[in-house]
């Protein structure tokens, strides 16, 4: 994040724990680098933001809600893991502690979360990338599925968003977050399509219930640095940590 793009917001430090020219930018910037959260001086910090794996999550968030520090969590597929998402929240409930979670490569959670006070009949995801961006996923490796002769859509994977973020850890973790909102990983069904002539990593969003009838399409451009994420993941949170430095909050 580049400086002035969250206005309220300062980068008080940055852990990294590995050895890598990405920590070597990071100290050059002037922000304090840290190998551990054990060295970081909690009493200045607001929020703690994770953007590493879901065993990072694991590991660091019981340690960020502990002090009473908000966490913001990007890879929310771990909590998928029912207990580990319950412990979480009686962390925060204890400390007073909050967890924000951005809304990733993925639209309409407003409209599911709403959709729970009433009666939800069902939810879908549909999941289309190209081959290239679903190459090496486990459920792509421990399948022996081969794509590269995929010529026009082939669906690869249909289950529940446990089995799909298992499977594909880095292409659909908005299937955690439609689990979320949906507050029901059950209710929720999520297919994999691999497609050479996709318009870029679509999410095609679903929902049926007594408030009516959502269907949404997102067409999102793959992120530069990655092409298994979508540009628009690093863009939710950018504009989830305006939103904690704005006094204009959106729900």
């Amino acid at each position: 994040m580049r400086a002035g793009e969250a206005p309220g917001v300062e980068v008080a430090a940055v852990v990294e724990p590995v050895a890598c020219p990405a920590r070597d930018d990071l100290a050059a910037t002037g922000v304090p680098v840290h190998e551990d959260l054990a060295t970081l001086t909690w009493e200045s910090l607001d929020a703690v933001l994770e953007a590493a794996s879901q065993a990072a999550l694991r590991t660091i968030a019981p340690q960020v809600l502990s002090r009473g520090v908000d966490l913001v969590a990007l890879s929310t597929g771990a909590t998928l893991d029912p207990d580990f998402l319950a412990s979480l929240l009686a962390a925060a409930q204890t400390t007073g502690a909050r967890i924000w979670v951005p809304s990733g490569a993925i639209g309409a959670l407003d409209v599911v979360r709403a959709s729970r006070v009433g009666h939800v009949e069902s939810i879908t995801l549909t999941t289309t990338k190209p081959p290239v961006a679903l190459a090496d996923a486990p459920w792509v490796v421990n399948q022996g599925i081969d794509l590269s002769d995929v010529t026009g859509p082939r669906v690869i994977f249909t289950g529940g968003p446990v089995e799909a973020v298992r499977g594909f850890p880095q292409n659909v973790n908005v299937a955690a977050l439609l689990a979320l909102a949906a507050d029901d990983p059950d209710r929720l069904r999520v297919t994999v399509v691999a497609d050479p002539d996709a318009p870029g990593n679509v999410h095609e969003v679903e929902a049926l219930g007594s408030f009516g009838a959502m269907r949404l399409r997102l067409e999102n451009r793959a992120s530069d640095a990655n092409p298994k994420t979508s540009a628009l993941a690093a863009q939710s949170v950018i504009a989830l940590l305006r939103q904690l430095g704005s006094p204009l909050r959106f729900a």
